[in-house]
């Protein structure tokens, strides 16, 4: 037992494995009453084992929640076998075949035959089992690879022809040796082979050969394999072109140009020079719903490609249903984008991190993401590579992002601005026809990219409708938010989307501001924040995570500085009442029920 709990701890060398877990993989659903007890002292004789054999303290570490074995590189064959193989890789996408064969073997030498074969294995233990030998499988294909870009196809062609028996529905291999014995002359056994794969494959899964290696018979056929030149074929490795992922920019644009030259200036290469030691540089855009945050920094990227030749990366870091894209999934796109197939990822997110890291230390790359979610979404995303450099959108002011970091806040934009937006949708000479009344239209939508694009399309299909017109129905407060509302482009979904990702105890804060016929002075606000009680730091804390989600922002005024919730989202707030407000006041308190009530106006001012 002893040897399993010590096989499944260097299997995820590294990283914590649960009590839990352990006690899965020694008994699994019918674990004895003292399981946990009896895991412990497993542990405690691999700790004995290892001290007779090891110097120093032993490297199994007591977490929280469970114990972690602390690898020494030079000690643990499977870290040195990933790290030849990362260099072999390399190489090989690099050009250098001599070297990453030599890399390549002298990671498979590491491997005495099958993983944990002389361990009684549990479930956990036989999938990290397939894992390692998925591992060491890839490890030998790419060899072959750099192997036969070298020109060695007869010496290629035993080794082969005994793997193709050992592994009869693998195409990668089949088509190594299709390809070796092709190039040696020997087409009578590149025939045979895909001959015997595609029985195979009928029988076994009632399926055909993938169509690149039917191809691959076809040119066979025709005698074209062997007259072509042996070239490196990294398998599962990045494409040939960088990626160029960015979206396309928005045509004419024209908004916050200031803040796209903040984002080039503090991205571009040459500021490497000016922001200390070398590491990635990042940039956080950040700005509430609608305020043009992506179409910014996509429009900073394009302004970018040529200084990160490289390639470019987007994701988006939030589903269609406003809930965050896990981590694991994130890496996954950003893994195959960079071209590894999906069936040779690690297995554990820290891994796959540290593929991406690795995959990208050696080269000047844009990785952009999209409306992330919190700090800890982004951080395993992130390249440490000086040579790179993110931009982060988010509705959320991130803290704890590591490296040259640069904030970029956006609000709403310019009345010269937004005039030139809606000039691009409805057009320029109709919007300068009735230039008043599209600048007030753009203050009532607060420079809102998103308000202003839904109101020019509104007017664009209504060719004969004024400004003036659709100025006068806007006025009126319920009138405001009926006109964003289209068969297609339905801006007030966006804001409810933004409003629902908040916690509970913050949108009913929210939701009470926003039934207020003003904005707030801050001094009252913290005021009552600072008012002893139960609920006070809690107060603090939920006027704290609003400023942070910039659904309320700061506006100074002759009697300070005031909070008040963004046009818009108050307008779609005070909408939804169920019941009448009779108060008109600035002061809030929570009640015994943790809910917020609203108290009078006198007493907010005699204080």
């Amino acid at each position: 037992m002893g040897r399993r709990v010590l096989s499944l701890l260097l299997a995820h060398a590294g990283q914590t494995v649960s009590v839990e877990t352990l006690i899965e993989e020694l008994w699994g659903e019918r674990p004895p009453k003292l399981a946990r007890k009896t895991v412990q002292t497993y542990i405690y004789s691999v700790r004995k084992a290892l001290r007779k054999n090891m110097e120093g303290k032993p490297p199994i570490e007591t977490g929280q929640h469970g114990y972690r074995i602390r690898p020494e590189e030079d000690r643990f064959d499977l870290w040195c076998f990933q790290k030849l193989c990362e260099a072999g890789f390399s190489e090989l996408g690099g050009g250098d075949v001599e070297a990453a064969s030599d890399s390549y073997r002298r990671a498979l030498a590491l491997w005495r035959g099958r993983p944990f074969e002389d361990v009684e294995t549990g479930v956990l233990l036989m999938a990290q089992q397939a894992r390692l030998e998925e591992l060491r499988m890839h490890a030998l294909e790419q060899r072959i690879e750099a192997d036969m870009a070298l020109g060695r196809h007869r010496e290629l062609l035993t080794e082969l022809s005994g793997l193709v028996i050992s592994h009869p529905l693998n195409e990668v291999i089949c088509g190594q040796l299709m390809r070796a014995a092709a190039h040696s002359g020997r087409q009578h056994v590149a025939l045979d082979a895909y001959r015997r794969l595609r029985t195979t494959t009928a029988n076994e899964l009632g399926l055909e050969p993938s169509p690149q290696l039917r191809d691959l018979q076809r040119r066979i056929l025709e005698g074209q394999v062997s007259l072509e030149r042996p070239r490196v074929r990294v398998v599962g490795g990045p494409p040939q072109k960088p990626p160029a992922e960015l979206p396309a920019r928005t045509p004419g644009f024209t908004a916050h140009s200031r803040e796209v030259a903040d984002i080039v200036r503090a991205v571009r290469p040459a500021a490497a020079a000016s922001s200390g030691p070398s590491t990635v540089r990042i940039v956080l855009v950040a700005g509430g719903v609608g305020v043009g945050k992506t179409v910014t920094a996509v429009e900073a990227s394009h302004c970018l490609r040529r200084r990160y030749p490289d390639g470019q990366l987007f994701t988006t870091l939030h589903r269609p249903d406003s809930t965050p894209v896990p981590v694991r999934d994130a890496l996954t796109s950003l893994l195959l984008s960079a071209g590894y197939l999906e069936r040779h990822l690690p297995e554990s997110t820290e891994d796959m991190a540290r593929l991406f890291r690795s995959w990208t230390s050696e080269r000047r790359m844009l990785v952009m993401l999209d409306d992330a979610h919190s700090c800890g979404q982004v951080l395993p995303l992130i390249p440490n590579s000086p040579g790179c450099a993110v931009i982060v959108t988010s509705r959320w002011r991130l803290e704890g992002l590591p490296g040259a970091v640069t904030h970029v806040p956006l609000e709403g934009m310019s009345d010269h601005e937004g005039v030139v937006l809606l000039s691009s949708v409805v057009g320029a000479q109709r919007v300068a026809r009735e230039r008043a009344a599209a600048m007030e239209l753009v203050r009532l939508y607060e420079g809102s990219p998103l308000a202003l694009v839904a109101l020019g399309e509104r007017l664009r299909a209504r060719p004969h409708l004024f400004l003036h017109e659709v100025l006068r129905r806007a006025r009126d407060h319920t009138e405001r938010l009926a006109l964003l509302q289209g068969p297609r482009n339905d801006c007030l979904r966006r804001l409810r989307e933004a409003y629902l990702r908040l916690p509970a105890a913050e949108r009913r804060l929210l939701s009470t501001l926003s039934r207020l016929p003003g904005p707030v002075r801050e001094a009252d606000l913290w005021n009552e924040a600072g008012r002893p009680g139960p609920y006070a730091r809690e107060f603090g804390r939920l006027v704290e995570s609003l400023l942070a989600s910039h659904s309320l922002k700061v506006r100074d005024r002759h009697d300070g500085p005031v909070l008040e919730v963004p046009g818009l989202l108050r307008l779609m707030l005070s909408t939804w009442a169920d019941r009448p407000w009779s108060a008109s006041v600035g002061d809030f308190a929570f009640d015994g029920e943790d809910r917020l009530s609203l108290v009078s106006a006198q007493a907010a001012r005699s204080r």
